[in-house]
């Protein structure tokens, strides 16, 4: 009974505490983080808000910007500098030598292609190391083997931070290496898989950093509007809005429409400028005076020319929908400083003054690039498909506003639509205030247990002692004869065997002895044999014996000639008769026991680097050097270095669903868990194939990574 109660006790122990860490599972949501921008503003194209990545072990602290398209990380190496550049290190946001870190571990050489479409390559040496978030000692998230791409073309002239959650497969790893984004997902440090990121504007107030968010947006930064947009089939290009117009307005009040017609475009972030079609580009150049310089593919702004465009101050609007005509529309403004751009080497021989606008060769090719982030707030939700743009709002020491973006997979009471708050007491704690009441429960209910066994114990001895003492009282009453003496023949023996049935008296007068022919009266079979008799009382003397073996008499036979007489007796006392010992009560079975059961560098010797950029071996990724564009396919596969580029793809008319990210989404719908509303379906990750299985340093041509081994990329020749 007792066992029973207890092994009821423990098991409602146990029950609420895994009631109550199921309702921990259930509500407590990992928080956005929130990654601080860099104080620092770099780049040879303009100036940008960078933020700070600690890269290898120990750690290496780089700057770098955010990259949309992307899923990797990129680092500029030692080989981006030239011997003796003193301010060079500086510039591209301090370098990363892989051979300073002990948890580097080699890949090899592949090419970046994410802006191939804009004829903006070059060539990185990819490993796997630790990543962190800010500066050493800002506690950012730390995750260790994450892909790394050390790069030394000046194409890129800081490294990058992906916020894509697309895994990277290379030739040899088919089964794919997840992102920064994917792992903190994994990891249960973001709450989704999203992000929300504005450029920063250095022109407006003190100079507005950047802001990143992952997992969630900064509700301060901006003004929301209900227009959500879905992702492009072409998961190499998804973030894709249609430009339905751009309207220019003076001081005065005079407008210009500036685009012919509608168009759709790629929002990343990856890039400085925005890219238009040709007649966009030739409406722009007659209401704002610019001049195309050939020999750099740019607006460039002499002194003249850029007071004049200060003075009138020209906004430009875009009016944006999700297809280039029709639908609901929203309009995001941009002031003329936001145009207002310097270069310098080597993005242009000599440092100038730019407009930030390319012409496009194709529609591959139209972007709208970190320079329309400036003044704009997107919002990505990669597990829904869908993305916004909002516009930015500028207040002096406006303190962030983090909202979370609930995950697809999450439960309905798991987050809230608010801020993210802190918690009055975490999950640790909630646990260890579970723990404690449950062993205060345990400790009571093992007390009450002890006191009933103890009473119940004591009870049965006091028992087993009156009993004992009342089987002492009736053996000493059984054995009340004495010291009984054998039968003597010796005279002086005052002690005789009694006969007849009167009690014994033995301070009476001596009785004359008696014989007794036991054959005569115990004729036969003998099984019991006594020596006295009478009082209804026997007391054996010799065990009887069955069957027909003889008995044993005590008497001798008659017709012996001497009288036979007993042998001297020498006072034998019986041996007392001893109490039985009374079992005590068994206890209950003992309780059940529970138990809990245990379960139970890389060679980084680098030959001769693809990446120098010695001037005997220039690179044929100059940006200058005339490469003419190449489209970029929805339908991709990686391949190895060939002589020929792919030729561009045939149009699809039916295209699959958004991304085809490998990932859950949900149903169109009205639920609200965000500015962005529920779409679209999964995708696939980023292909590479390695650039050369040789020691040698691979030439000029090389493998291009594609976007998944489910989605290949046609061999096309050279344009």
């Amino acid at each position: 009974m007792r066992s029973t109660r207890l092994t009821a006790i423990l098991a409602f122990v146990i029950q609420c505490l895994w009631l109550v860490e199921a309702q921990q599972n259930e509500t407590v949501v990992p928080a956005p983080v929130s990654f601080a921008p860099s104080q620092n503003w770099d780049g040879d194209d303009g100036s940008w808000s960078s933020f700070t990545i600690r890269v290898g072990t120990p750690a290496q602290d780089v700057r770098v910007f955010i990259s949309t398209a992307t899923e990797e990380t990129w680092v500029v190496l030692p080989l981006g500098c030239a011997t003796g550049d003193t301010p060079c290190p500086d510039a591209r946001g301090q370098l990363f030598s892989p051979n300073a870190s002990s948890t580097w571990s080699q890949q090899g050489y592949y090419q970046l292609d994410i802006e191939r479409n804009l004829d903006v390559t070059g060539d990185g040496e990819y490993g796997n190391d630790t990543l962190g978030l800010g500066i050493q000692g800002s506690n950012g998230p730390t995750l260790k083997n994450q892909v790394i791409g050390g790069i030394a073309t000046d194409n890129y002239y800081l490294g990058m931070f992906g916020v894509n959650p697309k895994p990277t497969n290379f030739t040899n790893d088919d089964s794919g290496q997840a992102s920064y984004m994917t792992s903190l997902k994994d990891q249960n440090l973001i709450p989704s898989l999203s992000f929300g990121y504005t450029a920063g504007a250095p022109y407006r107030l003190k100079k507005v950093l950047g802001s990143l968010t992952l997992g969630g947006y900064d509700q301060s930064r901006f003004t929301s509007n209900s227009l959500s947009f879905t992702f492009a089939p072409d998961n190499s290009r998804d973030i894709v809005v249609g430009i339905q117009s751009i309207i220019s307005v003076n001081q005065d009040g005079t407008s210009n429409s500036l685009l012919p017609s509608g168009i759709l475009a790629y929002v990343d972030s990856t890039v400085s400028q925005i890219w238009l079609p040709l007649e966009a580009c030739q409406a722009f150049e007659k209401v704002f005076g610019l001049t195309y310089d050939d020999a750099t593919e740019l607006y460039l702004v002499n002194d003249t020319l850029h007071d004049s465009l200060v003075a009138q101050n020209t906004s430009i609007t875009f009016g944006l929908g999700n297809t280039e005509t029709g639908g609901q529309t929203i309009n995001l403004t941009l002031p003329y400083d936001s145009f207002d751009l310097s270069a310098t080497s080597p993005f242009v021989p000599n440092a100038t003054r730019y407009f930030p606008l390319r012409r496009a060769a194709n529609d591959t090719q139209y972007t709208l690039g970190r320079t329309f982030l400036q003044e704009t707030y997107l919002i990505v939700d990669w597990e829904r498909n869908n993305f916004s743009l909002s516009q930015c709002v500028f207040n002096e020491n406006a303190a962030e506003q983090i909202v979370a973006i609930q995950s697809v997979n999450a439960s309905s009471n798991g987050t809230t639509s608010g801020p993210v708050k802190p918690s009055s007491s975490n999950h640790g704690e909630i646990i260890g205030i579970a723990v404690g009441v449950a062993l205060v429960i345990v400790f009571l209910a093992s007390g009450s247990v002890t006191f009933l066994v103890l009473q119940k114990r004591k009870k049965a001895r006091a028992a087993a002692n009156a009993t004992k003492t009342e089987n002492d009282t009736e053996d000493t009453n059984y054995q009340g004869l004495g010291n009984k003496a054998e039968l003597d023949t010796d005279q002086d023996h005052s002690r005789f065997e009694m006969n007849g049935d009167g009690p014994m008296n033995p301070g009476g007068p001596e009785t004359p002895p008696t014989w007794i022919d036991e054959k005569a009266i115990f004729p036969g079979d003998r099984s019991d044999v006594v020596e006295l008799t009478g009082n209804g009382q026997d007391v054996p003397e010799l065990p009887g014996q069955k069957g027909f073996l003889r008995p044993v008499h005590e008497m001798y036979d008659e017709s012996a000639a001497t009288a036979p007489v007993e042998l001297p007796a020498d006072m034998p006392t019986e041996l007392q008769g001893s109490t039985p010992s009374l079992a005590s009560p068994s206890s209950a079975a003992s309780s059940p026991i529970f138990r809990s059961a245990n379960q139970s560098p890389v060679n980084r010797s680098i030959g001769p680097s693809p990446l120098n950029r010695s001037t005997a071996n220039p690179s044929p990724l100059n940006r200058f050097s005339g490469i003419t564009s190449q489209s970029r396919s929805s339908t991709i596969r990686s391949h190895p270095s060939q002589s020929s580029a792919p030729s561009p793809p045939t149009q699809s008319s039916g295209v699959p669903s958004p991304a085809n990210r490998a990932m859950t989404t949900l149903p169109p719908g009205n639920d609200v868990f965000s500015p962005i509303s529920p779409l679209g379906e999964g995708g696939q990750g980023e292909s590479f194939s390695l650039l050369s299985q040789s020691n040698d340093p691979p030439q000029p041509s090389r493998a291009r990574r594609g976007l998944g081994s489910q989605r290949r990329r046609q061999d096309e020749p050279n344009t």
